[in-house]
C-alpha cells in the first residue's frame, strides 16, 4: 500500500474508534477480560507535581488500600493505565512491607509484565500507555508465593532534565487474578472500592494527589481525540520516514549515475588523447624533408669525408719526419 493510502486508512480507523468511544453505550471492560479497556466509569487519577533543584530522579509512592493478600503460584496483578508523560517512571504500581528477602517491596522482585517491561517504576511503559489505555498483566514472581502483600500503591519514579513539571497517570480495573484469569481480589474497579484514605511515602522532590473520578462525556471525547491525534502522529511519522527513505535512495541513484557518466567521460578523453598522440608521431616520421634539411645533411657528409682525408695526410707527414731525424752511423 502506498504511504498516502496507508495514512488515510490509519486516520479513518482512528476516526471510527473515536466515534465508538464517544457513543453513550460504551460499557466498562474488566481487566480480566483481556480486551482493550475503554475510558468509562470510575477511575483513579494520580497527579504528581515535580519540583527539583537538579536534573535527575524524583519519585512518589502513595498507598491507597490495605489488602493483606496471600500470594500464590499463578497469581497475576492486572490493571489498566493511561499516562500523560512520554518518559520513564509513570503508570506503575507497588507494594511495600512484604519481607526483607526480596527487598521488602514488590518493585524489586525482578518481575515483568506480559510485554517484558519490568515492574520497577524506574522502567518505561510510555510505548504502550502514553496517550492511550494499556492493559498490563504482571505475573507474581515465585519469590513471593506464600507471602503476604499487605498494601497496594500507585507510584512514579520519573527521571527528567526538567526541574518543574506536572504529569499524571490514570488507573482502572486493578485486580489480582489466578492462572486461568479468574478474579481473586478486586483492588479497584469503581468508586465503591475507594475509601479516600491514602498515605504518602517514600517521596523525593515531588508532591501528589490521588483522587477517584468518573468519566464524563467530555472526558470520553477528550480520550477519543487523543486516540485520533496519536494515530495521526504515527501516520505522519511513517510518511516522513517513507519520504526520507525515498529521498536517500534517489540521492544514491543520482550519485551512482553521475559517477558512471564522469568515468565514461574520463575514459573517452584518455582514449582520444592517446589516439591523437599516436597519430602525431606517425605523421612526423613519414613527413618529407625540406631543402634546408637536405643541404645540412650533405655538408655533414662532406665534413666527415674531408676530415678522414686530412687525418691520413697528417699521419704520413709524421712518419716521414721521423725518418729524417735519425743520425748517420759512425
Amino acid at each position: 500500500m502506498k504511504p498516502v493510502k496507508r495514512i488515510s486508512a490509519i486516520i479513518l480507523t482512528a476516526i471510527m474508534i473515536a466515534s465508538l468511544l464517544s457513543a453513550a453505550s460504551i460499557s466498562q471492560v474488566s481487566a480480566a477480560s483481556g480486551d482493550k479497556p475503554n475510558p468509562a466509569g470510575d477511575y483513579l487519577k494520580f497527579t504528581v507535581d515535580i519540583k527539583k533543584s537538579d536534573p535527575g530522579l524524583a519519585y512518589n509512592f502513595v498507598t491507597f488500600k490495605t489488602i493483606n493478600y496471600m500470594m500464590e503460584e499463578g497469581d497475576k496483578v492486572e490493571y489498566d493505565v493511561w499516562i500523560s508523560m512520554e518518559e520513564n517512571g509513570w503508570g506503575f504500581v507497588d507494594s511495600q512491607g512484604i519481607d526483607d528477602v526480596t527487598g521488602n517491596n514488590f518493585r524489586d522482585s525482578g518481575g515483568a509484565d506480559d510485554n517484558g517491561v519490568g515492574i520497577h517504576p524506574g522502567q518505561d511503559i510510555s510505548e504502550y500507555a502514553f496517550g492511550q489505555w494499556y492493559h498490563r498483566v504482571i505475573e507474581i514472581p515465585d519469590a513471593f508465593w506464600g507471602k503476604e502483600m499487605p498494601v497496594f500503591q500507585v507510584s512514579t519514579h520519573a527521571t527528567s532534565d526538567e526541574l518543574e513539571y506536572t504529569g499524571y497517570a490514570l488507573y482502572d480495573n486493578i485486580v489480582i487474578t489466578d492462572a486461568k484469569g479468574a478474579i481473586k481480589l478486586v483492588i479497584f474497579r469503581d468508586a465503591a472500592d475507594w475509601d479516600g484514605k491514602t498515605s504518602l511515602g517514600p517521596v523525593k522532590d515531588s508532591s501528589s494527589t490521588l483522587e477517584c473520578l468518573t468519566f464524563t462525556d467530555e472526558d470520553m471525547a477528550g480520550f477519543a481525540a487523543a486516540e485520533v491525534a496519536k494515530a495521526a502522529e504515527e501516520a505522519s511519522k511513517e510518511a516522513s520516514k517513507a519520504e526520507a527513505d525515498a529521498s536517500r535512495e534517489a540521492s544514491r541513484e543520482a550519485a551512482s549515475i553521475e559517477a558512471s557518466v564522469k568515468q565514461s567521460e574520463e575514459e573517452a578523453a584518455a582514449a582520444a588523447a592517446a589516439a591523437e598522440e599516436e597519430g602525431n608521431g606517425a605523421a612526423a616520421e613519414n613527413a618529407p624533408k625540406s631543402d634546408e634539411e637536405e643541404g645540412s645533411n650533405l655538408i655533414l657528409i662532406i665534413c666527415i669525408a674531408g676530415g678522414g682525408v686530412l687525418l691520413i695526410v697528417v699521419i704520413i707527414l709524421i712518419a716521414v719526419g721521423g725518418k729524417k731525424k735519425k743520425a748517420p752511423k759512425e
